[in-house]
């Protein structure tokens, strides 16, 4: 094989091992990732759980990446401190280095392709004959055997590199022996793994280099440390337009890992040995002859007990850390209303979790809605008076739901570009109708807002009667949008009866209202402007309940 056939099907090995991590990972998350997400989001109480959460979470939906990812946008929103995050950072280190122990155990034991094309086949027979329930497994299938095939198309690749007595006087020059030769290697490491963007990929090359003898254990161990720096180029970038205190959690993730690299390079050696001494087959025996799967081994450990002991070095020091991430990203983080806290481009790639970043700001759209119906409450107390400043808030509010409307629903475009499973694409069907009704009920809001400006320009005055009336419809409308939030965080089974309820009741109490606003007005107790303005209010309560029970719908499948 000549050189330019070599640099061709090591490449095309790359990017199909590159794709099949991709597909593996995207499985899992559509398989495990919203239960992964509550968890991330629910289990950081303190550095010590943080740490076991991120190492769960990495492991279970395999991509460092897509973990570091989504503790951005939580640490954005507010759901996660920076302190909580870097703990989460050093589990998502360790988890990482599952993929290198797949490889090195599975991927040099035997002809892989032994592996690859059944796992191929089986992972796309659900697409095949149209399994739906079984798709998202099956690409967890067919991303393990197209990974795998990458791996064994830059093994016989890189095999024929010995066959090259220059390639091989080269390497043997580069050899991580001295403290410079090593920071290269370092910096090597660093900066393959922040174009390729997947420490995994080349963490796999890295091994099928030393495994096939290109390289020593100890360039492949320096090569590794270099590559747990590239990695933190994916949450930096992920960081780029996010809130500062989630790019502190970015440069966190940065300087851990800069630092324990260079302890790393200083304890070279006698952690080389420590190694040596863990795994099976000494390396640096007089007479040593060891296999693939010992040095592949042997670089794994090192991988995965490098991040072991950096964490344990690192842990204690967490709000030390989080003070120089802090120095670095300078400036106060004030929070926009107008701006999206948890949808960000990075996530757009991964539908699962950008379908539950896109939920969080719906349930931010009800907030606004929530808090619009309570000054609105408010403005009915006391029609009589100004109240400037609760006016300004109620129009500050219905900007703010107009401007998540229509980011929302351009979020949702972007991610139907994407490759989405039929639940998937019925979700954001769904999603795209209950953002226009939370809309419609913030336009209700403002609504009642004029009429009440209305009746104060005009100096109109509401009998307590009729302010009670409609407080009393007002609130139970409260008690819809509070339903609403509940049941989009977590769904309940209940959720439908007590929609249906409440839709009916609020139903029920503008007929009776109505009916008695005819009666004061047909006695005289009422103008007649004060009654139209009191009945078009009613009216406006009584379509908010319906776009409430919309929402309820969607929720519950039902729409």
């Amino acid at each position: 094989m000549n050189v330019t056939d070599m640099v061709i099907t090591v490449l095309g090995g790359l990017a199909l091992f590159l794709f099949g991590m991709k597909i593996m990972s995207d499985g899992l998350q559509k398989i495990a990732g919203p239960k992964m997400r509550n968890v991330l989001a629910k289990m950081t109480g303190n550095r010590f759980l943080g740490v076991f959460t991120g190492f769960g979470v990495t492991c279970a939906i395999q991509s460092s990446s897509a973990t570091t990812v989504m503790l951005v946008s939580f640490v954005s929103a507010g759901l996660i401190t920076l302190t909580e995050s870097i703990g989460v950072v050093m589990g998502a280190n360790i988890g990482t280095t599952f993929t290198g122990w797949l490889v090195a155990l599975l991927g040099f034991k035997f002809h892989i392709i032994i592996l690859a094309f059944p796992a191929i086949t089986l992972g796309f027979l659900p697409r095949l004959i149209g399994a739906r329930k079984f798709v998202d497994a099956g690409e967890v299938l067919l991303g393990f055997g197209i990974l795998f095939l990458g791996l064994d198309f830059m093994k016989d690749s890189v095999h024929h590199l010995k066959d090259s007595a220059t390639i091989l006087a080269f390497m043997h020059q580069a050899q991580a022996t001295t403290l410079g030769a090593r920071s290269l290697a370092v910096l090597i490491g660093a900066g393959v793994t922040m174009v390729v963007q997947s420490s995994s990929a080349t963490m796999a090359i890295t091994l099928t280099l030393a495994a096939t003898g290109i390289i020593d254990v100890p360039t492949a161990a320096a090569l590794v440390l270099g590559e747990n720096i590239g990695t933190t180029i994916t949450a930096n970038i992920a960081a780029l337009g996010a809130s500062k205190v989630a790019k502190r959690t970015a440069r966190a993730h940065f300087v851990f890992n800069v630092f324990g690299a260079v302890w790393g390079v200083l304890l070279f050696w006698p952690f080389l040995h420590l190694i040596d001494w863990m795994v099976p087959g000494d390396l640096f025996g007089a007479n040593a002859t060891v296999s693939k799967p010992i040095i592949a081994a042997h670089v794994a450990m090192f991988h995965t007990m490098f991040n072991i002991i950096n964490t344990a070095i690192f842990l204690p020091f967490v709000n030390q850390l989080a003070k120089v991430a802090t120095w670095m990203v300078k400036g106060e983080d004030i929070s926009e209303a107008m701006s999206l806290k948890y949808l960000t481009p990075a996530l757009v790639d991964s539908p699962p979790m950008a379908l539950h970043a896109i939920r969080q700001e719906i349930i931010r759209m009800v907030d606004e809605v929530d808090i619009m119906l309570g000054n609105v409450l408010m403005l009915i107390n006391s029609p009589e008076k100004k109240m400037g400043k609760v006016a300004d808030a109620i129009s500050a509010s219905e900007q703010i739901v107009d401007y998540l409307e229509k980011e929302i629903v351009e979020y949702l475009v972007a991610v139907t570009q994407v490759e989405t499973s039929f639940v998937q694409s019925h979700e954001i069907a769904g999603y795209i109708g209950t953002v226009s009704d939370i809309e419609r009920m913030g336009d209700h809001c403002e609504s009642l807002h004029k009429l009440l400006a209305k009746l104060y320009d005009k100096k109109l005055g509401l009998s307590d009667l009729a302010k009670k009336e409609l407080v009393e419809i007002g609130e139970k409308v409260k008690e819809f949008t509070a339903l609403l939030k509940e049941n989009l965080s977590v769904p309940k089974d209940n959720l439908m009866i007590k929609s249906k309820h409440l839709e009916d009741t609020i139903n029920d109490m503008r007929r009776r209202m109505r009916k008695g606003h005819v009666k004061r007005l047909n006695d005289g107790n009422c103008t007649v402007d004060t009654g139209l303005i009191f009945i078009d209010m009613l009216t406006s309560f009584e379509k908010m309940g319906d776009h409430a029970y919309n929402i309820s719908q969607m929720i519950a499948g039902e729409r």
